[in-house]
């Protein structure tokens, strides 16, 4: 989608016309994957180009935008360059734990976006770069993304299949709750941790997809009641 937008338009006005066309242009991936092999992917976009795309682009297409995708170093400058009013879906893709948590918790145009307009989040964290994730992070940000967002519904919370070892959550410590959320994509560290989520928490949740790493006996006894 970026590449095509650098390349077609201001070829000339009947051509603009056409390209930036709200019947076509309604979901905007400003991501552009590189992939070096399986486990080395690239998701960021050249800055001529998104320079480019921020100054003469979005300015005429914001308003029609419903769907968005960014990643990490694209990020700031795509949400800060203009307001999406549409806007209702948002992917924040290869992002490092802790920058995103430094956002979660500091960017007040992002923090905007989620508390005012997102009902559907997808969250996948980077963690090849990352020496050793902490499954405590994770579970900050999962508790400070249900209490920003206040009309969320959808929310996909993943990591990148980059090592053989993925850290999870860990939920039982941790306050959440959401009285909108009706459906999650998660991983979480136990499978108590399932049941963690099936107490009155999330209790509009209809659809649950989890990722459990371990499945062990434990003698506590969980009330999901």
């Amino acid at each position: 989608m970026v590449n095509v937008l650098y390349s077609l338009v201001d070829v000339n006005q009947r051509f603009d016309q056409l390209v930036l066309d709200p019947l076509y242009i309604r979901n905007l991936d400003m991501t552009s994957m590189m992939m070096k092999s399986y486990h080395d992917r690239i998701y960021s976009i050249d800055n001529q180009v998104l320079s480019r795309i921020c100054k003469n682009i979005l300015p005429q297409i914001h308003h029609q935008i419903y769907e968005l995708i960014v990643e990490q170093h694209s990020m700031e400058l795509v949400l800060h360059t203009i307001h999406y009013p549409q806007l209702y879906s948002l992917s924040l893709i290869d992002f490092q734990e802790e920058v995103l948590l430094k956002y979660l918790r500091g960017d007040t145009i992002l923090r905007k976006l989620l508390i005012e307009q997102i009902t559907c989040l997808q969250i996948e964290i980077n963690d090849e770069t990352t020496p050793s994730p902490l499954p405590e992070i994770r579970s900050t940000m999962f508790a400070l993304i249900l209490s920003l967002c206040k009309r969320l519904i959808k929310l996909n919370f993943t990591s990148f299949y980059h090592r053989s070892t993925f850290y999870a959550l860990d939920l039982s410590s941790i306050d959440c709750t959401s009285s909108t959320l009706t459906e999650l994509e998660i991983y979480v560290k136990t499978f108590d941790d399932c049941l963690y989520l099936l107490d009155e928490r999330l209790n509009c949740l209809s659809t649950l997809k989890i990722h459990v790493e371990e499945i062990v006996y434990t003698p506590e006894t969980i009330d999901n009641t």
